[in-house]
């Protein structure tokens, strides 16, 4: 999905978390496949971290997923769980459809099913019936159930940060560990946006990067798992939602390459 056709929700999606970054840990080249230190093989530049990567999405083009995290807003956190799957379009944007389920502080679990097209359309099923919702409207009983979702549907791109903001992103780390028994590397991904913001061409996500950097947020960042054939295993994010909390999710990928069913509903 375009960061100019979501708007500020693209932005703050790409809100991960502030994180230190340890001087000498990110190189700006990169030194290909087969680094010095053991184990598989590591990319240190997040350009061809990203290639490599989303070649292998191009590939595959669709995953089974398993969500989990939760919502850290006013009143406490809300958990957050979910499964489904995603495809990656020919156009490049990402289409998903998931089960998602949030549990407030005290209160009962809330299950919705949605579907996330590749345009950055949202569709929730109401009791059987779909229906179209429009995640940036304030004020509604559904904002957080479809604010979260849509917010989910973009995260679960595991190349989403990458692909945004590439030209100002560094690997800051790059380590052997495995996931549920299954090599991987796992890197830390880390954005400048002084550096975003100066290259952003669209003049509202600048206005917008501007404004975090002036805020005093100058860097931010995701972690990826990734195995020896360049699949993306996990990814780990934080962002931001107005109005509702700081979203805290990890995203596990599965059966690469495996049929999916994803469809926009007729209303």
């Amino acid at each position: 999905m375009s960061a100019a056709g979501r708007g500020p929700i693209a932005v703050l999606v790409a809100v991960l978390g502030v994180v230190l970054v340890v001087s000498g840990c990110a190189r700006g080249n990169s030194e290909g496949a087969g680094a010095a230190s053991p184990g598989l093989p590591k990319y240190y530049s997040a350009a061809d971290l990203l290639t490599v990567v989303a070649a292998r999405q191009r590939a595959d083009r669709t995953a089974v997923l398993r969500l989990s995290g939760r919502v850290d807003g006013p009143s406490g956190p809300t958990t957050l769980g979910g499964d489904g799957s995603l495809r990656i379009e020919p156009t490049g944007g990402v289409s998903a459809q998931f089960t998602q389920t949030l549990t407030a502080p005290g209160g009962t679990p809330q299950t919705a099913r949605f579907v996330v097209t590749g345009s950055g359309q949202v569709f929730r099923d109401t009791g059987g019936s779909w229906t179209r919702v429009d995640h940036a409207s304030t004020g509604t009983p559904d904002k957080t159930l479809a604010t979260t979702a849509a917010n989910v549907a973009d995260t679960a791109d595991p190349t989403a940060n990458l692909a945004r903001y590439s030209d100002a992103a560094l690997i800051a780390d790059a380590v052997d560990q495995p996931v549920d028994g299954v090599a991987a590397v796992r890197y830390l991904v880390v954005v400048d946006l002084v550096r975003a913001a100066d290259l952003q061409t669209d003049p509202i996500i600048k206005a917008e990067l501007r404004s975090q950097v002036d805020g005093g947020l100058t860097r931010i960042s995701s972690t990826l798992w990734v195995d020896a054939a360049n699949r993306p295993l996990r990814s780990e994010n934080r962002q931001a939602l107005p109005g509702i909390g700081t979203l805290t999710l990890t995203a596990d990928y599965r059966d690469w390459g495996a049929p999916v069913s994803i469809a926009a509903p007729s209303l």
